[in-house]
């Protein structure tokens, strides 16, 4: 196999185990799935310490193996992709932070700046504009009670769904209509106020300056002028960024958000200085892969067992949960049918 520009032989006796940890940090494999994932999603959850570069599912396809689960990887019934638990930095997977001190700080770069509430922000995309509630979660799916009551097994459950949308994920990844698949890098706006209310520290090693995912200016008209990285397709129009702000603070003082229902918005951004911290949405499980058996034995696409050759944890499609609980459990499973046979 190729890894890393060299060449890797191995030689197996009685079985190989793909247990390469998934593919969402590949971004045209992940596309298959979502075509919105391009290259601005790029702050996977586990890197940059480990990286689902799909290498074990690309392996064994070219061999024939077939994938399964796609489902799983676009359904909102998990984090397949989140909200971002921390803004200011690359990698702001909301349970999981980079510290310094870590052997991996140097690549991570920034601990990111954890938002205690999201009235202290706006979210806007490359144009500067809003696109959604801020306090509102990733999406809908299937929580606790959103079937009440729940009768297990039966099709009649869906008539007693409480549908109540929440899309600031899909909203954030609706993208600009440039023609652009991919949604754009997405910004917290805020203040010095809404610094001191958070407690935040707006330097290194809190927030990444110098790649280009925290951004500061004396004016809103400034701060938009700053915002170039490579993510950043289009420069951020500063009259449209002043026009967004200028119509939340109205929201402030007239108690109700017009544009999307913000619950009571709470707080001007008008003190200098001003920032605009990554905010962009966070890649995490991957739930789709290879086709398995309950012997975790990779399946052809004809449906026939590849002999010799078997898969466990997020490189295995079909299954919706992700971890070392699956991948353990999964591990075992081949292994012990790899050895008995």
């Amino acid at each position: 196999m190729e890894h890393g520009g060299a060449t890797c032989n191995i030689r197996a006796r009685e079985a190989v185990i793909i247990a390469t940890g998934g593919s969402t940090g590949n971004v045209n494999f992940r596309r298959m799935f979502d075509p919105r994932l391009t290259e601005e999603y790029c702050g996977l959850a586990g890197m940059p310490w480990s990286d689902q570069d799909a290498s074990g599912e690309i392996a064994a396809m070219a061999i024939g193996a077939s994938l399964w689960g796609f489902y799983n990887q676009v359904g909102e019934v998990g984090f397949n992709i989140t909200k971002p638990g921390a803004i200011g930095c690359q990698y702001g997977y909301q349970n999981l932070r980079w510290m310094p001190g870590s052997a991996v700080f140097d690549r991570a770069r920034a601990t990111g700046l954890r938002v205690g509430d999201w009235q202290d922000v706006i979210t806007v995309n490359m144009l500067g504009r809003r696109f959604y509630d801020e306090t509102a979660p990733g999406f809908t799916t299937n929580n606790y009670n959103s079937i009440n009551p729940y009768e297990p097994g039966s099709y009649l459950n869906a008539k007693n769904v409480t549908f109540s949308p929440n899309n600031w994920l899909n909203a954030a990844m609706a993208g600009i209509g440039d023609g652009h698949n991919g949604g754009g890098p997405i910004w917290a706006i805020f203040d010095a106020d809404a610094v001191r209310r958070e407690n935040w520290v707006t330097a290194p090693p809190w927030v990444d300056r110098e790649a280009g995912f925290f951004f500061s200016a004396d004016s809103i008209a400034g701060l938009a002028r700053e915002i170039v990285m490579k993510y950043q397709r289009v420069p951020m129009p500063p009259e449209n960024l002043e026009q967004t702000v200028a119509r939340y603070n109205s929201f402030v003082d007239s108690g109700a958000d017009a544009d999307f229902g913000k619950p009571r918005p709470a707080h001007k951004i008008v003190t200098p200085p001003f920032h605009a911290a990554w905010a962009t949405p966070v890649p995490h499980d991957t739930r789709a892969g290879l086709r398995i058996n309950a012997h975790c034995q990779v399946i052809d696409m004809n449906g026939q067992v590849i002999p010799g050759l078997y898969c466990g944890g997020e490189s295995a499609g079909g299954f919706s949960q992700h971890g070392l609980a699956r991948a353990a459990c999964q591990g075992y499973i081949a292994g012990h049918h790899a050895v008995r046979g």
